[in-house]
């Protein structure tokens, strides 16, 4: 069991960008009609050749767009920047706002901005007779629980260190789509 998985509270959920998960279903989507198109006209062979490329695009969008999030625990924030993952205790975070997207300010005077995290939008142009609507009402929120689950955290003593690590399951799909590729380069070429 990872520190992520061992410390979620039951029903937390993973604050993310909204559009990153319906962007890699479509492209998802495209892809597997491609590959069976090209399946159905050539053959399986031609198919499995094909494959790490639109494989390669889907792992980018995934990491871009899906992986990275933000997650409160019951100790601490587990954050997810691309394929860096971090777990902050509580005890370290000083303060939780949003700029552009959420920051943490960490009790060292580093800073972690959360890529995966609901954004702010730029404001909207209103026009004559319009009233201003709440663009940023899901960021706001998302720092309303972020800081909810820290006032709700129990002290801890000793305060544990910041842990910052790797997504060892997106670097391992990627070696194989890599490999795939590269096999299906050296297949084509000989």
């Amino acid at each position: 069991m990872t520190p992520e998985q061992s410390a979620t509270p039951a029903g937390a959920a993973s604050l993310r960008n909204r559009g990153g998960v319906a962007l890699l279903v479509i492209c998802a989507a495209l892809s597997a009609v491609l590959l069976v198109d090209a399946a159905v006209r050539a053959d399986i062979g031609t198919a499995l050749l094909l494959g790490p490329w639109p494989l390669l695009m889907l792992w980018s969008i995934y990491v871009i767009g899906v992986a990275s999030r933000v997650r409160p625990q019951r100790d601490g924030v587990f954050v997810q920047n691309l394929l860096r993952t971090i777990f902050v205790p509580w005890a370290r975070v000083q303060q939780i706002r949003m700029r552009w997207q959420i920051e943490i300010a960490l009790d060292d005077g580093s800073q972690i901005t959360c890529f995966g995290g609901p954004a702010t939008r730029r404001p909207q142009r209103l026009g004559p007779g319009r009233t201003k609507e709440d663009a940023n009402e899901r960021a706001d929120d998302a720092v309303a629980a972020l800081r909810k689950a820290k006032a709700g955290a129990t002290p801890v003593t000793p305060v544990p260190p910041v842990r910052r690590g790797w997504d060892i399951p997106s670097l391992a799909a990627l070696l194989v789509i890599v490999a795939w590729a590269v096999a299906a380069v050296l297949i084509t070429r000989g």
